[in-house]
C-alpha cells in the first residue's frame, strides 16, 4: 500500500505510520511504558522520585509515566523568558466522566486544593488561586509545586475522584452530554461506565500516593491494557438527547463528536433510544513537522444494545492497542489506523475482535449543538448554566464566579455540579422555590458582566485553550489572548455577530478551534495560523491555495488577529444569504474568493503574503484524498 521507509530529504525518516510497530522500532516512550508493565510495577522509581526535593523536576522516565497518573510536568515559561529561569510546576488533571455529577462536598474539596496549592506568581497573567474547567470535562490544578505533588492526589482521593487517565497514552477521561440524563438517555452514566471499563490499574497509584483504598475504585471486568498500554491518547466522547421548546427529542452534539477517536451517537426511534451509531478517526491534533493532519470522525456502524457497545468499544482500542504506530508519535493516533486502512477493512476486524458485525449507517442529524447555558427546566427541578469564560475559574474581570460557586454549594447542599464539553460550569437539581436565592446570589457576584456590560454572543460562543504560560506544547498564548481580543472586537461593534471564534496556542488544538468557522492556532510566539470554516459538518482548515500550493495567513502577528478577524466578519455580513451558518457561508465562497478578500482589504492586503509549507499542504491534501475514499465506505 506504501513504503513506510521512504525518504524525503533526510535518510532514514518514515513518511508514513508503521503499524504494527516491531518492538526493536519502539519508541523512547514505548520502551519506557514497557518498563513498569502497563503500570503495575515501579521498576524505575517512581515513588521516590515523587519524593526527592533536591530538584524541582522528574526523571524523564518517570515524568513520561507520571502523564498516567494525570499529572504533567511544566515550568512557567513567561519566567523562563524574563528571567532565564526554569521554574518547574505541575498541572494536575482530575477526570470527571461526563463531567459529573460533582456533589458539593466534593467540589469544596477540589475548591480547597486550588486555594492551598495553586500558587500565586506575578508571572502567571491571571488571578490565582484558580479551578480550570477543560473541554473534556475535566478540572485541572496549575501551578502546583513538587513538594506538594502527593499530598494534592491524596487530598484529591479524598473527594472520590482519581487523577488515574487524567493524561497519558489511555483512554481519557469519556465526555458526555451533561443534561441528557434528565431526558431520554443517561449519556451521563453510560460515559461513567465506560471509563470505568478503560480505567488504569489502580495498584501501582495507589502504592505511589499511599490513598486509603475506597468503594470508588471499581472492581468489574475492564480492559486489558497491554504492558506498553496504547499509542497515544485516546478520547472516547457521547453525544447526548435534549428537548426542544416545542417538545421534540433531538441529538445534542455538545461534545462535537466527531472530534474524538470514538463517537457514540444514540439512535432515536418513537423517543426511545434504539441502538448506538459509532464514529471513528476524529482528532485535533496534526504536527508542522510532518505530513499530519486534523481529521473528523466517520460513521462506521451501529449497534443495538449497550452491551454490544461496550464489547465493540473495546475491540476497537484493541485494534489501535495492536496496531498503531508505536515509532513515531505524531503518525500514532487511532485516525490514521481508520484513515490509511480503512472502514471496511475496520469493520472486518471489529468483527475478528468482538464477533459482533455492525449494523449499517443510519442517516442522523449532529446539527443540534446546545452550551447549556443559563435557566434549563428540568421537569420539576431547573438547572443553571453558568458562563465560565475559557474555563478558567477565577474571581476576576467576569464576577467573582469562583467565590460565587463555593458560596453556592456551601449554602445548597442538594445541587450537583457537572462540567460541560465546552468549559462551563452546570448548577443542576435546583428546587423551584430556590431560583430567586440563585438568582440574587449571581447579582451579589457580578455574575453576567464583564467590565460592567452583559456578556455578548462573540464572547460566550468562543473559546480558547491554556497556551501561555504553562502548557509546555504550546507556542503561544490563547487563554489570555482571546478575551483581549474580543474586547477589541467589541469595541469595533462586532458583539453579537453570530460567527464564534476558536483559539489554540499550538497544533494540538485541544480547545478544538478548528469546530468554529474561524479559529487561530499558535503557529511561533505571538503568531497564529488561520483555520477557516469549521463546524458540524466540517474542520476547519488552513487558508491554502491549492492551485498555487502556497499556504497564506500562516503566521499572522497577534496585534493583527483583530484586524483579520474583522476582516472575515465583514465577508460574512455581505454573504449571510449564502448559507444557515458562517461554516457554511465561508465553505460556499471558498479559499479563492476569502484569499481575494483579504487581498483587497485595506486592513489585511498587507499580511496576504504566500507561505510555501509543504508538509501542511502535503498533509491536507492526503486528508481530502482519503475522506473521499472513506465517504464511499460509509455507503
Amino acid at each position: 500500500m506504501w513504503s513506510p521507509l521512504q525518504k524525503r530529504g533526510e535518510v532514514g525518516i518514515p513518511i508514513e505510520p508503521i503499524f504494527r510497530t516491531d518492538p526493536k522500532d519502539y519508541s523512547e516512550e514505548e520502551k519506557a511504558k514497557l518498563k513498569v508493565k502497563g503500570l503495575k510495577e515501579d521498576s524505575i522509581g517512581i515513588y521516590t522520585s515523587f519524593r526527592d526535593l533536591s530538584h524541582d523536576d522528574l526523571e524523564k522516565e518517570v515524568s513520561l509515566i507520571a502523564k498516567s497518573f494525570g499529572i504533567y510536568l511544566e515550568f512557567n515559561r513567561d519566567k523562563m523568558k524574563l528571567t532565564n529561569v526554569k521554574d518547574w510546576i505541575y498541572m494536575i488533571r482530575v477526570p470527571i466522566p461526563g463531567g459529573g455529577p460533582i456533589r458539593p462536598n466534593q467540589w469544596r474539596i477540589l475548591d480547597d486544593i486550588s486555594n492551598k496549592y495553586t500558587i500565586s506568581d506575578a508571572y502567571t497573567g491571571y488571578p490565582l488561586p484558580s479551578l480550570k474547567l477543560t473541554t473534556r470535562q475535566a478540572v485541572q490544578f496549575h501551578h502546583v509545586k513538587k513538594k506538594d505533588l502527593v499530598n494534592v492526589i491524596r487530598e484529591i482521593a479524598q473527594s472520590g475522584f482519581l487523577t488515574l487517565n487524567g493524561c497519558g497514552d489511555n483512554v481519557r477521561n469519556t465526555i458526555a452530554c451533561p443534561l441528557s440524563k434528565y431526558y431520554i438517555f443517561d449519556s451521563n452514566s453510560l460515559a461513567i461506565k465506560i471509563a470505568n471499563y478503560f480505567r488504569l490499574p489502580t495498584e501501582l497509584f495507589i502504592q505511589v500516593f499511599e490513598i486509603p483504598v475506597t468503594e470508588n475504585i471499581p472492581s468489574e471486568k475492564s480492559f486489558e491494557y497491554a504492558d506498553n498500554l496504547l499509542p497515544r491518547k485516546f478520547k472516547i466522547g457521547i453525544a447526548g438527547v435534549v428537548r426542544t421548546t416545542d417538545g421534540k427529542y433531538v441529538i445534542d452534539n455538545c461534545v462535537e463528536i466527531r472530534a474524538n477517536d470514538i463517537g457514540v451517537v444514540p439512535i432515536i426511534e418513537e423517543d426511545k433510544v434504539v441502538g448506538y451509531q459509532i464514529y471513528v478517526g476524529g482528532s485535533m491534533g496534526e504536527n508542522n513537522s510532518y505530513p499530519t493532519f486534523s481529521a473528523f470522525g466517520l460513521p462506521l456502524g451501529t449497534v443495538g444494545s449497550e452491551d454490544e457497545l461496550i464489547k465493540v468499544l473495546d475491540s476497537l482500542v484493541k485494534i489501535q492497542q495492536e496496531w498503531g504506530d508505536r515509532r513515531n508519535r505524531h503518525w500514532a493516533r487511532f485516525k490514521y489506523v481508520v484513515y490509511k486502512m480503512g472502514l471496511n477493512w475496520l469493520r472486518e476486524r471489529v468483527k475478528e475482535y468482538s464477533g459482533i458485525s455492525l449494523g449499517k449507517v443510519r442517516e442522523v442529524d449532529l446539527g443540534w449543538r446546545d452550551l447549556h447555558l443559563g435557566w434549563i427546566e428540568l421537569g420539576s427541578k431547573w438547572a443553571y448554566g453558568i458562563f465560565v469564560e475559557n474555563g478558567r475559574l477565577i474571581d476576576g474581570k467576569n464576577g467573582k464566579i469562583k467565590s460565587m460557586i463555593r458560596y453556592i454549594v456551601d449554602n445548597f447542599d442538594n445541587v450537583r455540579l457537572y462540567i460541560t464539553p465546552n468549559q462551563h460550569l452546570l448548577i443542576t437539581e435546583i428546587e423551584e422555590e430556590q431560583k430567586e436565592q440563585i438568582e440574587k446570589i449571581l447579582r451579589e457576584f457580578n455574575y453576567g458582566v464583564r467590565d460592567g456590560k452583559p456578556y455578548t454572543r462573540l464572547r460566550v460562543n468562543s473559546t480558547a485553550c491554556v497556551g501561555f504560560p504553562t502548557c509546555k506544547l504550546s507556542f503561544t498564548d490563547s487563554e489570555r489572548f482571546l478575551p483581549k481580543l474580543i474586547d477589541e472586537l467589541e469595541r469595533r461593534g462586532w458583539s453579537d455577530i453570530p460567527v464564534s471564534i476558536g483559539i489554540s496556542g499550538c497544533v494540538a488544538q485541544c480547545s478544538r478551534p478548528a469546530t468554529h468557522p474561524i479559529s487561530w492556532v499558535g503557529s511561533g510566539y505571538e503568531l497564529y495560523m488561520l483555520k477557516i470554516g469549521g463546524g458540524k459538518d466540517s474542520l476547519g482548515e488552513p487558508l491554502i491555495d491549492w492551485e498555487e500550493n502556497v499556504i497564506y495567513l500562516y503566521q499572522v502577528p497577534a496585534n493583527r488577529l483583530v484586524d483579520v478577524t474583522e476582516a472575515l466578519f465583514e465577508l460574512y455580513e455581505k454573504n449571510k444569504n449564502l448559507g444557515e451558518s458562517a461554516e457554511y457561508v465561508f465553505r460556499k465562497l471558498g479559499n479563492k474568493k476569502i484569499i481575494e478578500w483579504l487581498k483587497s482589504n485595506e486592513k489585511t492586503k498587507d499580511l496576504m503574503k504566500p507561505h510555501k509549507f509543504d508538509k501542511k499542504i502535503e498533509g491536507y491534501r492526503e486528508y481530502h484524498e482519503l475522506l473521499s475514499k472513506r465517504l464511499e465506505e460509509v455507503a
